[in-house]
């Protein structure tokens, strides 16, 4: 239905499909309605485009649009921390959560003033708030809010135009196709009128030789009655005894019969029990494969991680080394020390008999008290450093510890993404039957308005303009992973 709708203006399609959003109002409650969103991309403008279109009445249309200007004034309102690209990614990752229904949207209808009408375009008097939440206990957590306001009726039906005529283009193929099955319905009844033809001669010649057939099987007849009068009289004679020879025969089939249902109960119970097993070796197979592929990825991850603590135990090793030469040194110290206390004592021992070397004594006391001094504030210096060089340590050994966890959390999310991308697939086929019953209602409606005059046709829109929205680009609310102020 939406295939000629998804190449506007040279660009790719992103993202499209169905996400119930929360239309939030200041006068009313939420209410809840479901919307065809398509996110288009343009690669050498750097342009991105939101479409949300309500299912029921495609004429009401949200547009939010964002170049490369208005992406770094939405990056420093809501402080995101990634490139142009990765915004894209991001929110397209965004749009698949919001459709699995583990993120809401919410609109938010902003009311402008009057001052504010006239600076931005006085026919836009509301204006959206397109906000991706995600609903938590106490508070939801907000990860990205855009701008978006109501699109104008030429570019809906600039839209429209382009989704009518793809059905067009699908018509004028299937009236095709109709026009040559005609031609050869008309190629058959003309052979099946030949065939008519050719059957009522073959009917002709068919009632003349029943005739002549009849008659001759008249005579034969009467020579045939006679044969079985004689072989009659010989059948019964033959009857009798065939009947005795029958009984036998019964006896030994029901023999055979028995045996043979137990042996057919068997084999049913066989096959059972091979297609059970053929089962379960099929699931072991696919559990076989996906635990081979976990483990390769857990041999990666552990040879990571041994490189990183093979590098911790080298630093520890230098520390421990750099400890041992502080331990020689403070040994030295105190040898040192020690001495110099020997060496005071002698000396006071020589000042009672020397006075003139108690002046000297006592000048190489005080110079040996400050080096003692110095020694020991090296020491208090050496010891601080030794606790903090082990509290490092225990660091490190703390974020091992925590890129384990890092690594069963990453397990745990493979499973989870393996799931979700089941259920996608199933729902699947169910939106194209939704997007096929949307393309019907849409061509009575536009044959409705066509036979009732009311507007001029729509069929050639004015491909000129390309409309991208370069005001109001966000408000400053939290970006990707940020605390929530809902």
């Amino acid at each position: 239905m939406f295939e000629e709708d998804l190449n506007i203006n040279n660009g790719t399609n992103i993202f499209f499909g169905e996400i119930f959003a929360n239309m939030c109002r200041l006068s009313t409650a939420k209410v809840q309605k479901l919307f065809l969103v398509h996110a288009e991309k343009i690669d050498f403008k750097e342009i991105i485009q939101l479409r949300l279109t309500e299912k029921c009445d495609q004429r009401k249309m949200l547009i939010t649009t964002l170049d490369s200007s208005s992406f770094q004034q939405l990056k420093q309102d809501q402080s995101l921390h990634v490139s142009f690209s990765g915004f894209v990614e991001n929110l397209i990752y965004l749009l698949k959560e919001c459709q699995s229904g583990k993120l809401n949207i919410n609109l938010l209808e902003l009311q402008l003033n009057d001052a504010q009408i006239t600076c931005s375009d006085p026919n836009e008097k509301t204006k959206f708030q397109l906000q991706f939440v995600e609903v938590r206990p106490f508070k939801n957590l907000i990860h990205l809010s855009l701008p978006c306001h109501i699109a104008p009726w030429n570019i809906v039906l600039f839209h429209l135009n382009n989704i009518l005529d793809g059905m067009q283009k699908k018509l004028l193929h299937q009236e095709e196709t109709t026009q040559h099955l005609q031609h050869e319905i008309n190629a058959r009844d003309q052979k099946i009128c030949n065939l008519e033809m050719e059957n009522s001669k073959l009917k002709k010649i068919y009632s003349e030789t029943t005739k002549n057939m009849q008659q001759k099987h008249s005579e034969q007849i009467l020579e045939l009655q006679e044969r079985l009068k004689n072989s009659s009289e010989q059948r019964q004679q033959d009857n009798e005894s065939n009947r005795i020879a029958i009984k036998n025969l019964q006896q030994k089939i029901d023999k055979l019969l028995e045996e043979r249902s137990a042996i057919q109960t068997e084999k049913g119970q066989e096959q059972k029990r091979n297609e059970k097993l053929n089962e379960e070796i099929s699931s072991l197979k696919g559990k076989i494969a996906n635990l081979k592929e976990a483990n390769d990825k857990c041999y990666n991850d552990l040879t990571v991680l041994k490189n990183v603590e093979r590098k911790h135990e080298m630093h520890l090793q230098d520390f421990r080394k750099e400890i041992n030469d502080l331990k020689e040194k403070l040994n030295n110290c105190e040898k040192d020390k020690a001495e110099l206390m020997a060496e005071l004592a002698a000396e006071k021992k020589i000042s009672h008999t020397k006075r003139q070397a108690l002046e000297i004594a006592t000048d190489e006391i005080s110079k040996a008290n400050e080096i003692i001094l110095k020694q020991s504030k090296e020491l208090i210096k050496m010891k601080k450093i030794l606790k903090w060089r082990t509290e490092v340590a225990l660091q490190q050994e703390q974020t091992i510890k925590d890129n384990d966890t890092h690594i069963k959390q990453k397990n745990e999310q493979i499973v989870f993404l393996k799931q979700t991308v089941d259920s996608l697939r199933s729902a699947i086929p169910k939106e194209l039957d939704s997007i096929r019953n949307s393309a019907a209602a849409l061509e009575a409606k536009y044959s409705e308005r066509q036979s009732a005059g009311g507007r001029p046709n729509p069929k050639t829109p004015s491909k000129h303009f390309i409309f991208i929205d370069h005001g109001n680009m966000g408000l400053p609310l939290n970006g990707f992973g940020s605390t929530a102020r809902n």
